[in-house]
């Protein structure tokens, strides 16, 4: 049986990418330990995803294909998890962090007496045990924890954690179904209604993003943004302060509540560069800055810096770039 397992999450017909990043942090903890590493895939209809989980580094795949668990009831994945670890010999649980794995991962920490880290961004291993780091307080704080002998160790690690794995078309294997064993009781809360919105755009594998902070003054100067990014052939994000205005949807948020990126090149218009946002984009390669403040912290950080105003800025780039 495996040591290591992961529960790979599925959202909108595909395995979440949180969670092959999971996978990936698992193989380099079975690579240091000799562990095996099991993926668990809960759904409706997942048995035809479950093979592409061994081309991303699982050893074994294991499958609850069920109606039933779609969508998804914390009671009813925790049940058909709880069942399976208690027939294995497993060291560690790992989740992708977010609304389903930080809402799962406790509920079977609990059911399992086992221990719970919440939102790690490290997961290694020492030679006495798991160690898992975590950032607290608005990332203000770093917070270490390891485990102790053999107790089981459930956690959900953050995006970001490690590069998502490319699929290896040599590593192939066979899936091993789950018996689902549930009844009324599992059952008792439903899922009525369920509405999503859908995602406009896609940072994440954005090569250039042109972001907007509360500096670009009004949502009439978001001309100029969109003006710029379409030269720069970029995607646009925002501060939280842009999206908690109405200027553009959630997910263009970039930072600690929105989406993590790692761009070759990030634009930020009118951004100081407070902590939430600098951490959903610190590993950008280039970042230029337009500021009217030359203190503001995203100024110091910056790799290129243009003091000004940006509504007086932007449009001369633009220009620049039409020529």
């Amino acid at each position: 049986m495996p040591e290591v397992i992961v529960y790979a999450q599925v959202d909108d017909g595909s395995i979440n990418d949180v969670s092959l990043q999971a996978i990936a942090t698992a193989r380099a903890l079975a690579d240091g330990t000799g562990a095996t590493i099991g993926a668990v895939i809960a759904g409706s209809g997942v048995a035809a995803l479950a093979a592409t989980l061994f081309g991303y580094g699982a050893d074994a795949v294991y499958v609850a294909d069920d109606p039933r668990l779609d969508p998804y009831v914390a009671p009813l994945h925790q049940k058909v998890l709880a069942d399976f670890l208690g027939a294995c010999d497993v060291s560690a649980v790992l989740f992708p962090a977010g609304t389903v794995g930080d809402d799962l991962a406790p509920c079977l920490a609990a059911e399992l007496n086992a221990a719970c880290v919440l939102g790690c961004d490290n997961v290694t291993t020492d030679g006495n045990g798991l160690a898992m780091r975590r950032k607290e307080f608005d990332h203000k704080v770093t917070t270490s924890f390891r485990s102790r002998g053999n107790a089981l160790v459930i956690a959900t690690v953050t995006d970001g954690i490690a590069a998502t794995p490319a699929a290896d078309p040599s590593r192939h294997g066979d899936p091993a179904p789950l018996d689902v064993a549930l009844d009324e009781v599992d059952g008792a809360v439903r899922i009525l209604k369920r509405d999503v919105v859908s995602k406009t755009v896609h940072l994440k594998d954005a090569r250039v993003i042109v972001a907007a902070g509360a500096g670009v003054g009004t949502r009439e100067n978001f001309g100029l943004i969109e003006d710029l990014a379409s030269k720069l052939g970029a995607q646009i994000g925002a501060t939280r302060a842009v999206v908690d205005a109405g200027w553009l949807p959630a997910d263009h948020q970039i930072g600690q509540t929105g989406s993590t990126v790692q761009p070759d090149l990030y634009v930020a218009c009118g951004i100081s560069g407070a902590i939430q946002h600098w951490v959903g984009m610190m590993d950008s390669k280039q970042i230029v800055c337009i500021n009217t403040d030359g203190n503001a912290p995203m100024m110091k950080r910056a790799h290129y810096r243009i003091e000004g105003d940006v509504t007086a800025v932007v449009p001369k780039l633009t220009r620049l770039l039409e020529e």
